[in-house]
C-alpha cells in the first residue's frame, strides 16, 4: 500500500482573516486520507508544502524548498493591485501553482505560468463558523444599512461616499483591518453587505469574500456583469448590478425587507449548491506525477537502456553523417540504429562505419519509398525497449537518451518522453505535464516527434504506426494518434535536441487539412461527450480559410461553448483537466474573434449579443480582458487613491 505524503499547509495571512480558505483546502486533503497539518508562516523541509498568500515573498525564499512547494494564488492578477509586484510575478513564473481564477488561468502566457492547475476554492462546511438561522437579527435590530470591508480604491470610495450622501448609515474599515469580532459584529447588524471590485479591470467575483458573507447569512449586493467570472447558480445567491447601478440597487433592496430576509435564509444554500469541496485530489496527484519527473527524483540505472533509433537517410550525406555521429556519441545506452535508404545511395556503408555504431542495420530499398512507410519498416526491425524516430539533420545532445530513458524507468506509466529543442527560430520550450502537452497539439507549436522517446510496448499494444497516406504532418499525426490511444506524455525541460528543419509543404492547403485531421483525433479524445459533428465543427478553427459570413463565427462560438460546458456532476479528474482544454479552445476562439473584428465583419454590439447566451457568456467570461473589445465597459475610473494602508491578504481585495 502506497503511503501518502504529509501535506503542510502554511499561510502568511492572519488565521482570523483568511483561515477559512486554508482550512477548506486542508479539510479536503484530509478527507482524501492525506496526513495534514497547518503551520503558520513556515515551510517544512522534506514535506509537501502548500503556500497561501505568499504574494510579498521573493522567489529565493521559496526556491530552496522547490519542487516540494505548491503556491496557491488567491489574488486577481491585474495592474495596480497589491499582488501585481515584481516579487510575486517572478514567483508565479517559477513555482508550481494552484490558481483560483479561470480569468487568471486564461492569461497564463501573459503571466508566465509554466506549471499551473485551476483549483477553485469550492465549499467545505467545516472550514469556518456558519451563523445559525435562529441567530439572524430581526430587521428592526439591523441598525447599519451597509457594511463594506476591503482596500479603499477610488472606485470603491466613490460608491461609499455616494451611499453616505443619500443619508445611509455605512460602516467601512477606514484603512485598517478589523478584528474578527469587529467584522462579525458589524456584519450581523447590517442590512446589506457590499461586494465590489477594487479595480476596473477585474471581473473576478471574489468567491472567498462571498463565502464569508453568506456564512454569516447576509443579503449581499455584488458588482456583476454578463462577463463576470462567477458560477451561474451563485448569481441567485446575491443581488447583482453593474457599477453605475450599485447605489440604486442598494436603495431598492433596503426598501424590500422580505427580499433581504429571503437572501439571508436561502443565500448560503444557493451558494454552496454550486460547489463541491476544493478539487485538490486530482490536483495533488498531478503535482506528485510532475514531482516524480524532476531531475532529483530519478537516477541512471546500472542496466543500460536498449534504444532503437529509426532513421531515414535523407538527401544530404553531410546531414546524415552528422546525425549518425551525434547518435553514436550518446552515453549510457545500448544503441541500435536502423537506417532506411534507397538502393544504390553511395557511401552509406562508409558513413555507418565512420560513425562507429556497433549495432547498426541498413535497410536498402529497391524503389523509392515514402517517409512513413520507411519508418514503419525500421520499427519492424527494432529490438530496443524504447524507440526514437529521427531524420537526417537531427542533432541530439550527448545526454539525451540517458535522460529520457532514466525518466521512463522511474515512471513506468509514461509512454512518451519529449524534451525542449533548439531551433533556428529559437528554443522550443514545450509544456512539461501530460494535460498541457495534449492541448499543445491544438496550438501552433506542438511537441515534435523527433524530440521524443516512445516506449515500444505502447506501440505494440496500441498498434499506432505512421500513416503512409499522409504526405505532410505525419509526425504530428503519429503523436496525435498516440494521444488518442491513451499514451501518457512527459517532457524533460532541458534543451536536449536540435531538430532538422523540413522544407515548407508544397501544398499549404493540403497540409492544413492534414494537420486539422490530426487535431481532430485529439479533440475527440479530450471531448468524449461531444458529438462527432461538434468535434469536426471545432476542428474548423484550424482551417486555412474561413467563410466571410459572421454566422460562421457565431455558430462556432456556440459549438465551442456547448462542447466545453462541463456539468458539476462530472468526475473530479475530468472536471479539473477539462479546464486546461477549455483554456486552449478559448485562445483559439479569441483568435477567431480578432480576425473577424480586424476584417470589419464583427463589432462590439455583435459581441455583446453573444453574451445573451448563458453558455457563450460562461465560455468567454474568463477571457473578458482579452476580447477584441471590452464588453459592458463603463467609462474609465479616476486615478486610484488609497485612504490609509490596505488590510492584509484577502481583505485587501
Amino acid at each position: 500500500m502506497t503511503t501518502l505524503p504529509r501535506l503542510n499547509f502554511t499561510s502568511l495571512s492572519s488565521h482570523e482573516t483568511c483561515g477559512d480558505i486554508v482550512e477548506a483546502f486542508r479539510l479536503a486533503a484530509e478527507s482524501l486520507g492525506y496526513p495534514t497539518r497547518f503551520t503558520p508562516c513556515y515551510i517544512e523541509p522534506g514535506e509537501i508544502n502548500i503556500l497561501f498568500f505568499f504574494w510579498d515573498v521573493p522567489w529565493e525564499h521559496i526556491e530552496q524548498h522547490h519542487p516540494d512547494c505548491i503556491v496557491v494564488n488567491f489574488e486577481p492578477m491585474v495592474h495596480g493591485t497589491h499582488a501585481w509586484n515584481d516579487r510575486y510575478l517572478d514567483v508565479l513564473k517559477r513555482c508550481y501553482l494552484w490558481e483560483y481564477s479561470k480569468s487568471n488561468f486564461q492569461r497564463h502566457r501573459e503571466l508566465g505560468y509554466r506549471n499551473a492547475d485551476y483549483v477553485a476554492l469550492g465549499w467545505e462546511p467545516g472550514a469556518a463558523e456558519i451563523l445559525p438561522l435562529a441567530d439572524i437579527l430581526p430587521d428592526a435590530q439591523q441598525d447599519i444599512d451597509v457594511v463594506f470591508f476591503g482596500s479603499l480604491t477610488r472606485r470603491r470610495i466613490d460608491i461609499l461616499e455616494g451611499l453616505m450622501a443619500r443619508g445611509l448609515r455605512v460602516e467601512v474599515n477606514r484603512g485598517r483591518a478589523w478584528s474578527l469580532e469587529e467584522r462579525n459584529g458589524f456584519m450581523r447588524r447590517a442590512k446589506i453587505v457590499l461586494n465590489l471590485h477594487n479595480w476596473e479591470e477585474s471581473r473576478i467575483v471574489e468567491v472567498p469574500r462571498l463565502s464569508i458573507l453568506l456564512r454569516h447569512r447576509k443579503a449581499v449586493v455584488c458588482e456583476l456583469y454578463p462577463d463576470s467570472e462567477i458560477e451561474a447558480s451563485v448569481r441567485d445567491a446575491v443581488v447583482g448590478a453593474p457599477y453605475e447601478k450599485l447605489i440604486e440597487t442598494i436603495e431598492q433592496l433596503l426598501a424590500d425587507a422580505p427580499r433581504r430576509a429571503a437572501l439571508e435564509r436561502d443565500g448560503l444554500e444557493l451558494f454552496s449548491r454550486a460547489f463541491a469541496p476544493p478539487l485538490i485530489g486530482p490536483a495533488i496527484e498531478r503535482f506528485l506525477s510532475w514531482r516524480a519527473q524532476q531531475a532529483d527524483r530519478f537516477v541512471t540505472t546500472a542496466i543500460l537502456p536498449r534504444v532503437t533509433v529509426c532513421l531515414m537517410a535523407g538527401d544530404s550525406p553531410d546531414a546524415l553523417s552528422q546525425t549518425l555521429q551525434a547518435w553514436a556519441a550518446q552515453g549510457d545506452a545500448a544503441l541500435q540504429v536502423v537506417l532506411v535508404a534507397p538502393a544504390g545511395l553511395a557511401g552509406i556503408d562508409t558513413l555507418l562505419a565512420q560513425a562507429g555504431i556497433a549495432n547498426a542495420q541498413l535497410i536498402s530499398l529497391p524503389v523509392a519509398c515514402d517517409r512513413a512507410t520507411a519508418r514503419n519498416l525500421a520499427l519492424a526491425q527494432a529490438q530496443g525497449d524504447f524507440i526514437v524516430f529521427s531524420d537526417a539533420g537531427d542533432i541530439p545532445a550527448p545526454e539525451r537518451l540517458q535522460r529520457q530513458a532514466a525518466l521512463m524507468a522511474a515512471c513506468p506509466d509514461i509512454d512518451v518522453v519529449g524534451c525542449w529543442c533548439e531551433t533556428h527560430e529559437g528554443p522550443f520550450e514545450f509544456a512539461e505535464r501530460h494535460q498541457d502537452i495534449l492541448v499543445e497539439y491544438l496550438g501552433p507549436r506542438p511537441l515534435l516527434l523527433s524530440a521524443c522517446m516512445v516506449r515500444r510496448s505502447f506501440l505494440e499494444r496500441s498498434g499506432v504506426r505512421h500513416d503512409p497516406e499522409l504526405t505532410s504532418h505525419d509526425d504530428l499525426h503519429m503523436l496525435c494518434k498516440s494521444a488518442a490511444a491513451g499514451a501518457r506524455f512527459a517532457v524533460i525541460p532541458q534543451l536536449l535536441h536540435r531538430p532538422f528543419a523540413p522544407p515548407a509543404p508544397a501544398d499549404a492547403a493540403r497540409a492544413a487539412v492534414l494537420a486539422s485531421r490530426a487535431r481532430t483525433l485529439v479533440l475527440a479524445y479530450l471531448l468524449p461527450k461531444a458529438s462527432s459533428e461538434d468535434v469536426h465543427e471545432i476542428a474548423k478553427l484550424y482551417a486555412l480559410h474561413w467563410p466571410s459570413e459572421l454566422g460562421f463565427a457565431q455558430a462556432l462560438l456556440q459549438t465551442l461553448a456547448r462542447a466545453c460546458f462541463e456539468p458539476a456532476a462530472a468526475p473530479a479528474l475530468q472536471r479539473v483537466e477539462h479546464e486546461t482544454l477549455t483554456r486552449a479552445l478559448r485562445h483559439e476562439a479569441l483568435r477567431l474573434l480578432r480576425i473577424y473584428f480586424n476584417a470589419g465583419l464583427a463589432d462590439k454590439a455583435w459581441l455583446e449579443e453573444q453574451f445573451a447566451s448563458p453558455e457563450v457568456a460562461r465560455f468567454l467570461a474568463p477571457a473578458a480582458n482579452q476580447l477584441p473589445v471590452r464588453v459592458f465597459r463603463r467609462e474609465p475610473a479616476p486615478a486610484a487613491a488609497v485612504h490609509g494602508e490596505p488590510p492584509p491578504a484577502a481583505e485587501a481585495s
